[in-house]
This record gives C-alpha cells, structure tokens and sequence, in this order.
C-alpha cells in the first residue's frame, strides 16, 4: 500500500511540475516582453519628440552625418523619411542606397496616428529590432522620425526569468516529494488501521472500536467510522423494520396483490385482494386453487410461468359481490440469475367503475342514435312523399311541411341540448357567482312557462321565507336550473300546481322545485339525470322531450358546488331539493 501510495503522488509531482514550469515560464515571459516593449517605446518616443526639434524643416539634401550624429547620443538607429517614403537620411546605410519605406508597418501607423510601433526580423542582422516611427508635424506633411534598437536585451531578459523559473520549480518539487513520503507514511499507517477495523466490523464485531492519532480529515474520517460501526446495528434493525413496514403497505392497498410459488402456494394475500374473493381466514400457505377457487386464476397464472412473461387477461368474480377486475401476473425471479420463475406477483385492479362507465357510453351512443333516427326518419318520409306529388294536395301538403317542421324543431332541440350538455362537461361554461334577488328571478321564469302552465290548467306558485331575498349563484345558470325543473314539472303534471320555493334544514339552505304529479316508481330515483334516461319513454317523446333537461340540470348544479336530491313517489307527486349550502 506505501509503494502505491508513493508512485502515485511521485508520478503527481512528476506531472504538475513541468506543467506549472511551462505555465510560469509562457506567462512571466510575455509579461516582462510585453512591460519592456511598453517601456521602449515611450523611452523611443520621447527621444524622438526631442530629436525632431533638430532636423530642418526641409528635408533636402543628405542628412546621414545628422542621424549619425544623433545616434552617438541615443545609442538607437535614426532614419529620417520624407512624406513620399524616400530615406532622407540613415545612421547606419547611406540613405541613397535604401529603398522607399512608406510600406513599412510602423510608417503607415503613424501617417494615421501620428506615431507607430512594430517589431520585424532583420535577416541582415540576424535579429530581432524593434521600430518607432514619429510624425515630424501634426500632419506628416513634413515627413517621419525613425528609430530602431535590437531586442536581444530583452532575449537576455527573457532568458534569465526562464532559468530562475526552472531552479525554483526543481527545488520545489524535491521538498514537495519529500513532504509526500513523509505524509505517505503517516497516512498509509491510519489506512492499515482502518482496514483492520473494517474486517472486525465485516465479521459482525460490531463492538469493535477506531483509535487515531491523526487529525483533520483522517481523525473525522477514524470518528465518522466509529459512529457507523455504533450505528451499524441500529440501521440493520431499521432495515427490518422497513421491511415489515413495505409489507404492510403492501398488504392494504387498494388494488389486490399476491404473491404466489411455482408450486401454487400463496405467500403473500393482502386485504384488498381477501375482499375481492370473500377470504375470510389466513390465506398464505395455502394452495391458491383452494383459496380462491377461481379457475380463471389459475389458468392466468399458468400461461405466465409457461411463458416467462407478463400476462394480463379481464376476470369476472360474482361472489360475495360482483366485481370487474384486471389480473396481472408478473413472473419474479430470485435470484435474479435464476433461469426459470421462482413466483408469481399477481396484482388484481379494480375496472368496475370503467366498466360500468363503458357500459354508459354505449348506452348514450346507442340512446343518441335513436333519438336521431326517429325525427330523421320522418323528415325523410315526408321529404319523398312531397316530392312524389304530395306537394300538390295543398291539404296534405300543408300538413306534411309541419309534421317536417316539428321533427326538425324536435332534432334542433336534441342537438342543442347535447351541446350545452357537452360544454358544461368540458368546463367551457364558466360559473360566475353573484348575489341575485331570487324573488326577481323566480317572478322571471314563471312570467315564462306561464302560458304553457295555463294551457294544462295548472297553477305556478312560488314560496320564500322573508328572511332569504338573495342567493349566490350564476344568475343565467340558476335561472337555466329553474326553466327546466319548472318545465319537467309541467309536462309530468296533469293537475295541481308547481311551486318554486326556498327551506332551511338544519342550518342548510335548500332550493327546491316540487310538483303535484303522477310522481316516479322507486326503482328509477337512482338513475334520474343520465343522459336520455326517461321514467316513461313514449309519453316523453310525445311531450317534446330529450331527455337532457335533468343531465342539465345536474351538471350546472355541480358547477356550482351544490348537491341536488330528487324525493318521489308515485301518485304524489315529485320534490327537486338543491342544497345552497
């Protein structure tokens, strides 16, 4: 372990030292390049500001012993060019000889900027030179000042940073691998310790206990260990625990599980599945064909260890209650690498409500069809029959358009119905609830069924307590609610009256509508408010019904958060109670 300990952190300090020689040595270099190169220039720029104040204002004639002049003194090349870039004179080459220099970098730069700076290579010299080049005017119409130095100063300078660098990156290195083995060593012996520790901790010695030395990391890692082996037993006791737990939860939830062998016993029953079959006693242990003694089961549970594989399939259980019911069986392999399963897990949802649902629908598609066809049928009719000739018997005639006129009315009506009926159910019809004067309202739909009332000899009545003048509600809604309760009522009584009316029931407010009817038999109170769902089918089609109003009603009472009731019997008549609060 001290050997693997050492090569790693000597191939560490192996590795980091040349990188960080490499990082100090690019980074140091260019900062003290580039802080030279600053300097020069300023240096260079001031010296020519001073030797511009020297050179004619006319740049005729040789100027070579003036720039040579000026170069004793400032140790740099001077080249004075005119503003067309011919050499008007050279410290160092006879400016005759020297080729036109308004190309140069340096020149160009301070045409524009009135100074410029640039650094070449002299393949004369072999060096690197660094060039200053200086307006003589505000304008360069004059010319430039030129002066050049070589930078092998700042080679020299470079070089020197570069073998300090080195020195100081090899002398640290070597403190840093013998700081290492010394702290190799103590690490590797707390290692060795906590190893032992770990093998009396593996062996189930959960007495057992970690002493260091060590401080920091170490010594919080030697107390971390220490708490674990104290903990250790707890946690396994908690495991447990979480075990039965997980089993319990498993055994009452809402959908029925089992867990069964291969050889048909059952381990595990939980509650929900002992209500679907009726199990009474302890089911775990017990042969699952004489448990259940549900055929179906049995035949769901072989195909799925035949076939290695999930199956599901829909049962039917009609005792002790009828239930629709999905079986899943999963087969479980444990071990895990086990080639066949070594159980079943059986899970059993619950799909009554859907399938009672399903049943619903086909019921409303089947219902929606016939209520269709009929009027559709007649306007067919009577459609072909004008049209063969009837048109022409202006008795018949007459009497055929309005026949077509009250089945479209009647189809018109259907549509409309489902319309409001499927809004409401999308939630596209928003409640807005406000105080509205009941009293207003009420007065509002008796003025209109009043005629339809009259024509039946039968009386609209409407009974508040002084007390209640308000309800909160949507105000088009509730009188919605009302039309068609007071409607119904209307159409199923053949003497009496229909009240609208407001009572208190044990601090509940409740809405009712109540009539003096024939009243309906008992057996269809449950089912009032399905769609299309009439007591007595022919007298309703004949009274112009859909058998939508009431599934209406029920929805915009959900709407608004209420509860409806309907109370009736036969032969005295029916109360329509909606409870407000």
């Amino acid at each position: 372990m001290k050997r693997v300990l050492f090569r790693r952190i000597f191939i560490s300090y192996l590795v980091i030292a040349p990188v960080l020689l490499i990082v100090l040595e690019l980074y140091l270099s260019s900062v003290i390049k580039n802080n030279y190169i600053l300097t020069l220039r300023e240096n260079l720029l001031t010296q020519a500001r001073l030797i511009a104040d020297g050179i004619p204002l006319s740049l005729e004639g040789n100027l070579d012993d003036l720039c040579r002049k000026y170069k004793e003194k400032t140790g740099a090349r001077i080249t004075i060019i005119d503003s067309l870039g011919r050499v008007a004179g050279d410290s160092d080459e006879s400016s005759e000889k020297m080729e036109n220099h308004m190309g140069r970098p340096e020149i160009k730069e301070a045409s524009l900027n009135s100074a410029g700076s640039s650094i070449r290579f002299s393949s004369t010299l072999q060096k690197d030179f660094f060039y200053l080049a200086a307006a003589l005017d505000s304008n360069a119409e004059k010319g430039f000042l030129r002066l050049s130095v070589p930078l092998h100063d700042l080679d020299k300078a470079i070089s020197d940073v570069r073998k300090q660098i080195a020195l100081a990156s090899i002398t640290a290195l070597f403190i840093a691998i013998l700081m290492g083995l010394f702290q190799t060593k103590k690490i590797t012996k707390s290692i060795e310790e906590i190893a032992k520790f770990s093998r009396e901790i593996r062996s189930g010695n959960f007495k057992a206990r970690l002493f260091l030395r060590e401080k920091g990391e170490i010594g919080e890692l030697a107390g971390n260990i220490n708490d674990m082996a104290h903990e250790l037993k707890t946690m396994l006791e908690r495991s447990r625990e979480e075990k039965h737990r997980m089993e319990e939860i498993l055994r009452n939830m809402s959908d029925g599980l089992m867990l069964i062998e291969n050889n048909g016993n059952i381990l595990l029953c939980n509650a929900a599945a002992k209500k679907f079959f009726g199990i009474e006693s302890d089911a775990e242990g017990r042969p699952l064909i004489e448990t259940l003694r549900n055929a179906e089961l049995a035949v769901i549970i072989k195909k799925a260890l035949a076939a290695e594989e999930t199956v599901s399939q829909e049962i039917e259980v009609m005792y002790p209650m009828e239930f629709s019911l999905l079986a899943t069986a999963v087969p479980f392999y444990y071990p895990p690498e086990r080639k066949n399963a070594s159980s079943i897990v059986l899970s059993l949802h619950d799909i009554t409500r859907l399938k009672q649902l399903e049943a619903v629908r086909k019921d409303f598609i089947a219902n929606v069809s016939h209520e269709i066809k009929t009027p559709i049928t007649a306007i067919k009719g009577f459609t072909d029959t004008l049209l063969e000739g009837a048109i022409d018997d202006k008795e018949n005639a007459s009497r055929f358009l309005q026949t077509i006129k009250n089945h479209s009315e009647r189809l018109n009506s259907l549509v409309s119905d489902l319309l409001t009926l499927s809004s409401i159910e999308l939630g596209d019809v928003r409640i807005e609830k406000q105080n509205v004067d009941i009293n207003n309202l009420t007065d509002t739909v008796l003025i209109t069924l009043m005629d339809k009332a009259k024509s039946k000899g039968l009386f609209l009545k409407k009974s508040f307590p002084p007390e209640i003048s308000e309800i909160y509600a949507d105000k088009n809604r509730l009188m919605q609610i009302l039309l068609n309760l007071v409607d119904n009522g209307i159409k199923f009584t053949e003497s009496g009256s229909v009240t609208i009316g407001i009572e208190k029931a044990n601090e509940h407010v409740i809405l009712f509508v109540e009539d003096t009817g024939a009243g309906i038999p008992k057996r269809h109170l449950s089912r009032l408010g399905e769609r299309f769902y009439r007591v007595d089918r022919s007298r309703s089609r004949e009274l112009g019904g859909t058998g939508l109003g009431l599934a209406i009603v029920k929805h915009l009472v959900k709407a608004h958060g209420w509860e409806m009731n309907i109370e009736s019997a036969e032969g005295k008549g029916t109360k329509v109670r909606i409870s407000l609060s």
